[in-house]
């Protein structure tokens, strides 16, 4: 994978960027690469193989094969084309983790389509079912026991781009 282009779409090449970096930002956060579900990925939709639960994935390469096609559906979402469009990866990181889907929908019922903390929070309360996060893990995750709240900061920290 060393120096590859993952387009973004395939079919079409202006939505394409070498998200290698990315990729790797995104398995930092996830595992730093010492787990065999090394993008976490499980849970996912694109998972057909292994049972969807934490570290369900027991295969690093089909961990990766899935976080990338994962990644890949969310950046196109949000129309992502280039690397640099921080605000627009912000989305869709924060999209790979709780679920591109439903947070993309969530934004553009509010008429606001950014991410900022205060979206992820009001999101992950609503998908909690308003169940607060054991105080422990509230400051490094958010209030709410619903995915990671800062999840696009935690990923950014380690994406190198440009």
């Amino acid at each position: 994978m060393h120096g590859e282009s993952v387009p973004l779409p395939a079919s079409n090449s202006k939505h394409s960027f070498s998200s290698l970096y990315l990729i790797m930002a995104v398995m930092m956060q996830e595992s730093g690469g010492r787990s065999l579900d090394v993008m976490q990925c499980a849970e996912g939709v694109v998972n057909t193989k292994y049972p969807h639960v934490p570290n369900g994935i027991t295969d690093p390469s089909y961990s990766i094969d899935c976080g990338i096609q994962e990644l890949k559906y969310a950046l196109e979402k949000v129309e992502c084309s280039d690397p640099t469009d921080i605000e627009k990866i912000k989305i869709a990181l924060q999209g790979y983790n709780f679920g591109i889907d439903g947070f993309l929908a969530f934004l553009k019922e509010k008429g606001d389509v950014r991410w900022t903390e205060e979206y992820a929070q009001e999101y992950a309360k609503y998908a909690s079912g308003e169940i607060e996060r054991d105080p422990s893990d509230a400051e490094s995750m958010g209030p709410w026991a619903y995915g990671d709240q800062y999840y696009p900061l935690h990923v950014l920290r380690f994406y190198k781009y440009g």
